[in-house]
């Protein structure tokens, strides 16, 4: 259990604060991304996955990744700061937060505010240590959810359905992952390509790093990861895309070159097919 906790690591990609009339409808759309929504004011009706929430002031919303979702404003000053992640846990079929975690899609807000604010904040600001910012408080936000979710009973679930029951057997089975603790040598792996996610990788070249052999290698990163190195190292590249459309008006091509795809075109492709929208759709999105 705790190699699940460990290593899963939360992607920013964008927050922003939006404010609509009561004649805003957001038609029903596949969200490639996984949001939290901070009503600051009014009240809205959510649609996920064919369920039906309301939402009022300081009511967090938690939509995941892969949901079918729509929405519309049922007061005249309907204001919400939206923060999109993702996740680097491969969980099949289900939802990781929710799944695992118990976190609902309807959350009465205590204190969580101010780790919106902090992220709106600083997402503005120039300092070179904004993105790390940034990112600490998304991991305190989500850390102080599932501490609520799974503490003393008090968090709020209006308007939820009975959750399913799942066993730790079968959440084991669903999340790609093993062993107690992830291989050091694996880890300084990964760690590289954190930090250099624009350079050209192999798996010849990774193995070279850890000092395993190509096939001991993949296996091994298979196993702790969730994926085989090549995926991940694909998503990594699109998240990294993907936070630079929201957040800079960088070109889109400059925007390939800078995680590592020779081909503006070829990077298009692959954006789409991880997202759902190309990046130039993607980008548009996040304005409406």
């Amino acid at each position: 259990m705790s190699s699940v906790v460990d290593n899963v690591r939360f992607n920013f990609l964008y927050i922003d604060t939006y404010s609509f009339g009561r004649n805003w409808v957001f038609p029903e759309s596949a969200i490639p991304y996984n949001m939290f929504r901070y009503i600051e004011s009014g009240t809205g009706t959510f649609f996920i996955d064919d369920e039906e929430f309301t939402a009022e002031k300081d009511h967090i919303v938690y939509i995941p990744r892969g949901s079918r979702l729509s929405c519309y404003a049922l007061t005249d000053n309907f204001t919400f700061t939206s923060i999109r992640f993702t996740t680097s846990v491969y969980f099949e079929g289900g939802d990781f937060l929710a799944d695992y975690y118990n976190i609902p899609k309807i959350i009465a807000c205590e204190n969580e505010k101010r780790y919106f604010e902090e992220m709106y904040y600083w997402i503005k600001q120039e300092n070179p240590a904004r993105m790390f910012l940034v990112r600490g408080y998304l991991e305190l936000l989500i850390g102080t959810l599932i501490a609520r979710a799974n503490g003393d009973g008090t968090i709020e679930k209006p308007h939820m359905k009975q959750a399913e029951e799942y066993n730790l057997e079968k959440i084991h089975r669903r999340i790609r992952k093993s062993g107690n603790k992830i291989d050091p040598r694996i880890q300084g792996v990964v760690d590289y390509i954190l930090l250099h996610p624009a350079e050209q990788y192999t798996p010849q070249r990774m193995a070279d790093m850890a000092g395993l052999s190509k096939q001991r290698f993949s296996c091994l990163f298979k196993e702790q990861l969730g994926k085989s190195p090549m995926a991940y190292i694909k998503e990594l590249k699109l998240t990294t895309a993907a936070r630079k459309l929201l957040v800079s008006s960088e070109n889109i091509s400059d925007i390939a070159y800078e995680v590592g795809y020779e081909d503006p075109n070829y990077f298009i492709r692959e954006f789409k097919k991880a997202f759902g929208y190309t990046p130039r759709r993607y980008r548009q999105e996040a304005k409406e």
